[in-house]
């Protein structure tokens, strides 16, 4: 038993070397090699993955930066295609359970269909809408109020515990504690004693979850965790010399950024780069 550790760690060793400088991204410790998924994308925003067909979903501006078109890449074939019938298409969401897509645009939340590649209106508000999530109810963001909507009893109504605090960006976790953004920060609402706490300075401009309910969010510096049961902010990765405009995470657990002109998916290599990452409490 013993030899056939040493062996196992010996092969964990060699098949991961540690390096003494590293240039480029490092994700938990590991050098990245960059994978350009799509290129010549102005503004890619709101990154959401369907995980049963392996397409992801985002948002960008069109040569008339007014306007806002929704779009779909596969990331195992590479079919790309605008999303035709919506309104200024500008937030994505899936529910991972049932396979559906929404869209948002100004006038309102559309259902994308697969067989077609287009979406079509769902007659249930006319909001503006900024942002899109999906966390065991469909969840929303209303422009330029930041208000912050749940789909719940048949209807759109305000989140009850955001009814007093503006809201650009959200996501909720498995305790039902809801994490939000605005200019002044981060914040999290906590459910077992209605407490509200900032948890940073934090500029964010996407929440998502991974395939395991995880969540992480984007900043225009990098790509961040939130470690729900030890209650800390992990800086999962710095973007140097880009700006940051958004992050999903693919069904293996690859970071997906999006730059200003590009969607990137990083790769692990085989090269450790061990870093201090920074953290930051909350409780």
């Amino acid at each position: 038993m013993r030899l056939l550790v040493i062996l196992l760690l010996a092969v964990s060793i060699k098949a991961r070397h540690i390096e003494k400088e590293c240039k480029g991204i490092v994700v938990n410790d590991v050098l990245q090699k960059e994978e350009i998924l799509k290129t010549h994308v102005m503004s890619p925003y709101q990154l959401a993955i369907d995980y049963d067909t392996n397409t992801l979903f985002y948002s960008y501006s069109t040569e008339d930066t007014n306007v806002f078109q929704s779009a779909y890449l596969n990331l195992k074939t590479n079919e790309f295609g605008s999303i035709h019938g919506i309104a200024g298409g500008f937030a994505n969401a899936v529910d991972n359970k049932k396979n559906t897509v929404y869209l948002g645009g100004r006038d309102g939340i559309y259902e994308f269909n697969y067989n077609s590649k287009t979406a079509h209106r769902l007659n249930i508000t006319d909001d503006n809408i900024w942002q899109l999530i999906y966390k065991d109810k469909l969840y929303y963001s209303k422009y330029p109020e930041e208000h912050a909507y749940v789909f719940q009893n048949g209807r759109f109504e305000r989140v009850p515990e955001l009814m007093n605090t503006r809201a650009m960006l959200l996501c909720v976790d498995d305790y039902n504690n809801i994490y939000f953004s605005n200019s002044s920060g981060l914040f999290i609402h906590k459910k077992a004693n209605d407490a509200v706490i900032h948890i940073g300075d934090f500029n964010v401009n996407g929440f998502t979850y991974d395939v395991h309910g995880d969540i992480f969010f984007s900043t225009p510096d990098g790509i961040f965790s939130i470690d729900v049961a030890k209650k800390e902010v992990k800086n999962v990765a710095n973007i140097e010399n880009v700006s940051v405009y958004g992050v999903a995470i693919d069904i293996t657990g690859n970071v997906i950024y999006a730059s200003e002109d590009s969607i990137i998916r990083l790769r692990p290599t085989a090269k450790i780069c061990p870093t201090d990452a920074d953290t930051v409490r909350f409780d």
